[in-house]
């Protein structure tokens, strides 16, 4: 019988055109978290990690992994970096826009859809409560979100998610955004929020286990405080 596994991915290198330089990652801590849990078996699941990296559409990096034959995964997790955010977020929602706040890639998409034909939206399929709870249980500080922004992240979440419901609508999809490395901030020098990458796979590693234990979510409120 062949092992259940769980795809999750960490974004690449990105900002190098952004005006304000935190946002500038020549690594991307996100794939240095996902990749330090490649080849785990976590609550009997297979993890495998993959860093991505696309020119035009996330579907070019995801879509080959999700729906490249053989059997597909239980479940994607994708990772992300959010500066200024001190906590791991487990994303709620994705929106169709594509509004980016600085050109990536040579790109700057001022408010088109991640899919013409899609949803204005899609919510997350990830116990993303109990998954946040196991995190902090694990001592690493996290959150419900309600926002992952409209840049890239947000429009790997809604690829994810888009390609699911029209392709493996039984895999579960969704997105961690993570804070910086701590050794980002101190390259940059200022007091930004950060969190050290082994707390931070100790995190995504809880989360990948509640995320198997809990077939649906808690019924607990969320308690973000976004407003």
């Amino acid at each position: 019988m062949t092992q259940p596994w769980i795809l999750l991915t960490g974004n690449g290198s990105f900002g190098d055109s952004a005006e304000r330089a935190e946002l500038r990652y020549s690594e991307n801590p996100s794939s240095t978290v996902a990749l330090a849990l490649d080849g785990e078996t976590v609550a009997g699941h297979r993890v495998v990690a993959r860093s991505l990296d696309w020119d035009v559409h996330p579907e070019e990096a995801l879509g080959p992994l999700m729906l490249g034959g053989g059997p597909p995964p239980s479940a994607v997790v994708c990772c992300g970096v959010f500066s200024g955010r001190a906590t791991v977020t487990a994303e709620r929602i994705a929106v169709n826009v594509q509004d980016f706040q600085f050109a990536d890639g040579g790109r700057r998409p001022a408010g088109e859809p991640v899919y013409p034909d899609g949803p204005a939206a899609y919510l997350s399929t990830l116990p993303i409560k109990a998954m946040t709870a196991a995190m902090r249980a694990a001592g690493a500080p996290a959150l419900v979100s309600n926002s992952a922004s409209t840049h890239g992240c947000n429009a790997l979440m809604y690829t994810a998610l888009h390609l699911a419901d029209r392709h493996l609508p039984a895999v579960r999809c969704g997105f961690l955004h993570l804070p910086d490395s701590a050794e980002h901030v101190a390259r940059l020098g200022h007091n930004g929020p950060s969190m050290d990458l082994p707390l931070q796979v100790t995190a995504v590693r809880a989360a990948l286990r509640a995320l198997v234990e809990h077939p649906v979510d808690i019924n607990v409120p969320a308690n973000e405080w976004e407003w």
